[in-house]
Order: structure tokens, then sequence, then C-alpha cells
């Protein structure tokens, strides 16, 4: 009988043990599972804007600006001026790209230019018997109208657009010429550029608000431009530019 209370003590003793433990082990389960203070509401990620989400956009308005190198080719008689003059410049500007798709599109564009040159020449003395040789300065300001086609890719978080097109130029202004020996033999011409053909590559990066954008171009205008009355030999002006901008997309499609 003694044996027999003792058995079930023991066995009571035991299956309480037992039960503590699993309780235990449980309620550890629970409170890693659910924190130490109940269930909690799972916190949903933040979401994470797309790297291209500027894609869907169709209007983008931007500006940009930066310097430009400048080629002038005479076109008279070479063997009489410096040849071809370099001059610097300075390009500022205001764009509309209209996409059709998120891969095609056309981009309108006003662009402020400043253009500075100066190179020699040589003239015959009063005497008419020897060459003077003279530096020749001219100087203008006018409005760049270009249109041109634009693809556009998207390399991870980068947009590549490589472009091509054409440009009116409108003038602002006359011409101001004149030699940097003498003040006195200073001009000013109407001045009446030629159109020109453009191509480049702009590669823009998102931020938070609106795109970042670097773009480098080559314009060649597709003849002289006509300075009534001049003496100075017209030129064929050749561009390089590059410049940095900002533009924002409007429009989802």
């Amino acid at each position: 009988m003694r044996k027999t209370v003792l058995s079930l003590v023991m066995a009571f003793f035991f299956s309480g043990v037992s039960f503590f433990a699993s309780a235990q082990t449980a309620g550890e389960q629970i409170e890693i599972e659910t924190g130490r203070f109940g269930a909690e509401e799972p916190v949903a990620d933040k979401p994470v804007p797309a790297a291209n989400a500027h894609k869907d956009r169709w209007l983008f308005i931007g500006a940009r600006v930066g310097p430009s190198l400048r080629i002038y080719t005479p076109t008279g008689d070479t063997a009489f001026t410096g040849g071809d003059t370099f001059g610097p410049s300075l390009d500022a500007g205001v764009q509309a790209d209209i996409r059709f798709t998120a891969l095609f599109g056309l981009q309108a564009e006003a662009v402020f230019t400043w253009d500075h040159a100066s190179n020699w020449r040589y003239t015959l003395n009063a005497a008419g018997n020897a060459l003077y040789r003279y530096t020749y300065h001219f100087q203008s300001f006018s409005l760049q109208v270009p249109l041109t086609a634009k693809l556009n890719f998207y390399p991870g978080k980068f947009r590549v657009s490589p472009f091509c097109g054409g440009y009116v130029i409108v003038p602002l202004g006359e011409m101001k010429t004149g030699s940097l020996q003498d003040e006195d033999a200073s001009f000013s011409y109407t001045l009446s550029p030629p159109a020109g053909l453009l191509g480049g590559l702009s590669i823009g990066y998102p931020l938070k608000y609106g795109i970042l954008f670097a773009d480098i171009r080559y314009a060649a205008d597709l003849g002289a431009p006509d300075l009534s009355g001049s003496e100075m030999e017209t030129y064929r002006r050749h561009a390089l530019s590059l410049s940095l901008g900002v533009e924002f997309g409007f429009f989802s499609r």
C-alpha cells in the first residue's frame, strides 16, 4: 500500500514537471513569435520607388547651361587669314521633351548663345607695297531653336538618350566687329545666320525630384552667315557644347 502511494506521488510530480517545462517552452516560442507584450501587426515595408519611375511620364520640361567651343572656318582666301579660329561661347536654354513612347520622343529648345572670337588677317598698307597684319574680332548674341528626335534607353538607374535634328538661329541684335589694333575700326552689321544640323547624347540620373542630366552635342551651320556690307570674311561655324541641367516629368500615361 505504501509503495503504491509513493508510486502515485512520484508519477504526479514528474507529470507536473513535464507539463511546466512544456508550457514554458511554448510560452517562450509565443514570445519569440509575437513579442513580449503580445502579438503585433507586421510593419509593411515602405514602397521603394522604381529606378526608372520617370519612364511613365510623357512631358519633361527642363533647363541647362554650359560652355561651348566655337570653331570658325573662313570661307574666303585663307592665305590672308589665320585659318580656323577657336572662340569660347556660352549656351543657356530651356527645353520641352514630349515622349510619344518610353523609347521615343521629340525635344524642342530655345538656347541663348554668346559667340566671341578673333583672328588675324593681312591687308596691304597705305602705299600698297607691303602686307600689314592685324587682329580682327567679332561678337554676337543669338537665339538658337533646335528641334530633335530623341531615343531613350534605361540601363540601371540611368537614362541614356542619343538625339539628332536641326536648328534655326534668330539674331539678337547686330554682330559687332572690329580691329583690336584700331578702336575706331569697329562696326556693327546685320547678321543673317544660316540654319544647321546637330547631334549629341544626354545622360540622366533620377533624383528625389526631377532628373539631373549632362548634355554633350556637336552642331554645324549649313552655310556661312550673311554680313551685309561687311569687309570681314564670312565663316562657317561649328560648335562643341557641354552643359548640365535638370528636368522634371509631368503627366503619367
